[in-house]
């Protein structure tokens, strides 16, 4: 892996931070410890997503606005990142994913 750039770690600093992993563990108490997109526990790992994908280093580390933050397992948040990728420039791609999902039964 490469090199962290000085924005990255900033985050992973704040991440460990005592600040942080109290805001972590009162967000998955407030959801009930379930991941809200699967419905399903949160696992161990689970990760405190931050719904602001452009979110600078202030703004990522605001966390007076719990609603800007969603607990989500760890296969549902790599999902996210990926569908948002493609979903940002083209929304109808729920639209196939779904008719190609639904041709499967």
């Amino acid at each position: 892996m490469g090199k962290l750039s000085s924005s990255q770690k900033k985050k992973r600093d704040f991440r460990a931070s005592k600040k942080w992993k109290t805001f972590r563990k009162q967000k998955m108490n407030e959801q009930g410890n379930i991941d809200p997109i699967t419905l399903k526990k949160l696992y161990k790992g689970y990760n405190l997503h931050h719904k602001h994908v452009t979110a600078n280093d202030d703004e990522y580390q605001d966390i007076s606005n719990p609603e800007h933050y969603i607990c989500l397992n760890k296969q549902t948040h790599e999902f996210l990142h990926w569908l948002y990728r493609y979903w940002k420039n083209d929304p109808s791609i729920l639209e196939r994913i779904e008719n190609e999902l639904r041709s499967w039964y």
